[in-house]
């Protein structure tokens, strides 16, 4: 339980102090370094989501291991590995969701793209919706991090321009405390739902098809 604590801490932590740097950004710095910051931010909370509900995962399977379990420490590593893999392309996802604004924009200009009066496909939450569901029945491991990458980047719009669900229409803006919640129930939702898992600690779940 103390590891759910402390990773959700640690999020909110983070989420709050991207924020804050953004915020420095924008009365000091230009355009672009707004625009490369902000976006930053959202590769850097992806990464942070996936490796914070691993950590969380890893130190209970750590304790059944100890109580029977036998993992080498070859194989130790090559999970870490691709872990820390799978953290990167989550945050590298995350951020490339906002090259639908200039999808949205026609254009290459960034006053373009960050002044569009309507949101790219991939500021879609019904995308998100859509994943989930099929997560529930088609246990991919590229499905799971895809969502993350979408939900988080998501989350962090709302609280600026709300969820989008075309076609049915948009939330209000998120308050912030709601932003962070979801956040944290973002990392521990797909806590036990992560695809690399040392499987001689927990025979009895469901193996999850890497693609």
């Amino acid at each position: 339980m103390y590891l759910k604590i402390l990773s959700s801490v640690i999020l909110v932590i983070a989420c709050y102090l991207g924020d804050v740097l953004l915020q420095l950004n924008s009365s000091h710095g230009s355009v672009m370094i707004r625009a490369v910051t902000d976006n930053l931010v959202h590769g850097s909370l992806a990464v942070l989501v996936w490796l914070l509900g691993y950590l969380s995962y890893w130190k209970c399977s750590a304790h059944v291991t100890s109580l029977g379990g036998h993992v080498t420490d070859s194989q130790s590593l090559a999970t870490h590995s691709i872990i820390i893999l799978q953290s990167v392309a989550c945050g590298v996802i995350s951020c490339a969701v906002d090259i639908d604004h200039f999808m949205a924009a026609g254009s290459l200009d960034l006053e373009a793209a960050l002044h569009t009066s309507h949101r790219g496909i991939l500021h879609n939450s019904l995308i998100v919706v859509t994943l989930l569901s099929v997560i529930s029945t088609q246990r991919r491991a590229g499905l799971v991090l895809i969502t993350v990458s979408l939900a988080s980047h998501q989350l962090r719009d709302s609280i600026r321009r709300g969820l989008l669900f075309y076609p049915l229409g948009s939330t209000p803006p998120l308050p912030y405390p709601l932003y962070l919640i979801l956040m944290v129930a973002l990392m521990l939702a797909f806590r036990r739902h992560l695809p690399t898992r040392i499987r001689t600690v927990n025979r009895t779940a469901a193996p999850y098809k890497v693609v």
